[in-house]
């Protein structure tokens, strides 16, 4: 408790759209700077699922246990980012945000490659391809576009919502039409999900991010690519 008469002080943060020019686009290159980082060690550590026989066969007998452990890891490092019980500042503290963005990430990266050890490497390669042309093209519109996307999010959310709801529903039921459709809504969604993310770190909406807030812009925007390259695997 603190002494009587003392008050901890208040820290008001400054939204990146109220900021000068050059602050932002510091912002901008920091959050695609740690965004590229992610996607090579994703894709450093998802290579080898795809490239060794030897490590597809013994993924496809034993890889779920290895599947359950990088599912927990996963979700132990995002609660630790993102849990509302005052975690959250652990995204903006040094260099804990990074240690955490590094382990969610090589979480993600052994989860990746376990889905990846089941196509070939030429799918792996066109899905990686058609995510890449996709992304560019999504980050592109929502950087030039007049159209503000950032007051979507409830929508957004309710979206995602029904879309794990319909998933729970088509792994039950295996249809492969409702298979194709459920991973067509997936991939539209995650691409909403980008451009509302990409004109949050931007500063080109309404609501927007801080400047202590490069860590989580590069998360939301990780999280996005990584759905949109799984649903269009």
């Amino acid at each position: 408790m603190a002494a009587e008469g003392t008050e901890e002080p208040l820290i008001v943060r400054k939204l990146i759209c109220d900021e000068p020019p050059e602050i932002r686009a510091g912002f901008i290159t920091k959050v695609y700077g740690i965004l590229t980082a992610q996607l090579l060690l994703t894709a450093a550590i998802a290579a080898p699922f795809v490239l060794s026989s030897s490590l597809k066969a013994w993924v496809h007998v034993h890889g779920f246990p290895l599947l359950i452990f990088a599912t927990v890891l996963n979700l132990g490092f995002l609660f630790a980012m993102m849990c509302p019980c005052g975690c959250e500042r652990n995204m903006r503290t040094f260099p804990t945000n990074y240690l955490l963005l590094a382990g969610f990430t090589a979480s993600e990266g052994l989860l990746v490659g376990v889905c990846c050890s089941f196509y070939t490497v030429g799918s792996v390669l066109l899905a990686v391809v058609a995510t890449a042309v996709l992304v560019g093209g999504l980050t592109a519109y929502a950087f030039w576009t007049k159209t503000d996307f950032t007051g979507f999010g409830p929508y957004l959310f309710a979206a995602l919502l029904v879309l794990m709801i319909f998933g729970i529903f088509v792994a039950f039921f295996r249809f492969p039409m409702a298979q194709k459709i459920y991973c067509c809504l997936g991939i539209l969604l995650f691409s909403f999900y980008l451009i509302f993310d990409t004109q949050l770190i931007v500063g080109r909406g309404s609501v927007s991010l801080t400047v202590d807030d490069y860590v989580f812009g590069a998360l939301q925007l990780y999280i996005d690519i990584i759905q949109i390259f799984l649903y269009i695997l």
